[in-house]
C-alpha cells in the first residue's frame, strides 16, 4: 500500500523554543586593544577606548560601568565610580553635563592640570618625562627599588600641583589605580605594602594596561 502523503501545511512542526533574553553586551567588541582601539589613536585615546563596548566612539554610564567591572571592582562601587567620572568627561568632551557620556575623538579635552605632563596637550605618550618622573633618576623613588607606594605617589602629585581641586583629582585617580593594579609591594616601616612597577605604570600611560586587567581578573 502507498504511504499517505501529508496535506500541504498540515506538516507538524515542533513548538519554538523562547528566544532568550539578549545580554546588554551581546554586541560588545571584544575586549581587546585591537578590536577597540583604531590605529591613529593616542595613547588617552586608547585607554578611554577599553569602555567602548559597540565601538561607536562614545562611552555611556553602563558601558563605564562595564569596563570597571571588567577591572575588578565590585558592584555597586562601579555604577558610583562610574558616574563619577562621567559627569566631568561628559561636560569637558562634549560641553554637557546632560550628555553623560564620553566622547573619545576628545578626551584629549578631558585633561586637567596637576597632573604628570606624561599625557601631552594631544594626549600623546611623552617617553622623555615619563623618564624623568619614574625612570632610573626619579625624585620620588627615594629607596630605588622602582616601585611606587601610595605614600610616594602623594610625594608625585604634591610635586606637580597647580591647583588643590587638580592635585585631589589626580589623587583619586592615582589612588584608584593602585587599588586596582598594585602588581609588587614594598616594604615601608617594616611591612609590606601595595605598590605599582615602572613596568605597570607605563603601561597605564601608553594605553594598553586596562586591556592586561581585564584578561587577568578574566
Amino acid at each position: 500500500m502507498r504511504a499517505r502523503r501529508p496535506r500541504q501545511g498540515c506538516v507538524h512542526q515542533s513548538p519554538r523554543k523562547p528566544r532568550a533574553a539578549e545580554s546588554p553586551e551581546c554586541d560588545a567588541l571584544p575586549r581587546t586593544l585591537k578590536a577597540r582601539s583604531h590605529p591613529g589613536d593616542t595613547a588617552r585615546q586608547r585607554h578611554v577606548s577599553f569602555f567602548d563596548d559597540n565601538g561607536d566612539r562614545s562611552i555611556d554610564v553602563a558601558e563605564c560601568t562595564r569596563g570597571l567591572k571588567a577591572l575588578g571592582l565590585p558592584v555597586g562601587v562601579a555604577e558610583t565610580v562610574a558616574l563619577v567620572i562621567l559627569a566631568p568627561l561628559s561636560f569637558m568632551t562634549r560641553g554637557s553635563l546632560l550628555a553623560m557620556s564620553i566622547d573619545v575623538e576628545n578626551i584629549q579635552k578631558g585633561k586637567h592640570d596637576s597632573d604628570t605632563g606624561i599625557l601631552d596637550k594631544r594626549g600623546r605618550f611623552n617617553a622623555r618625562r615619563f623618564a624623568k618622573v619614574f625612570g632610573a633618576h626619579s625624585a620620588i623613588d627615594r629607596n630605588g627599588d622602582k616601585a611606587f607606594t601610595a605614600t610616594e605617589i602623594t610625594r608625585m602629585v604634591n610635586a606637580n600641583l597647580e591647583t588643590l581641586l587638580g592635585a585631589l583629582v589626580s589623587l583619586a585617580e592615582w589612588q584608584l589605580l593602585l587599588l586596582l593594579a598594585a602588581d609588587t609591594e614594598a616594604v615601608v616601616g617594616n611591612k609590606p605594602v601595595p605598590a605599582l612597577s615602572v613596568a605597570r605604570i607605563k603601561s597605564f600611560f601608553d594605553g594598553t594596561l586596562f586591556y592586561r586587567l581585564a584578561t587577568e581578573h578574566a
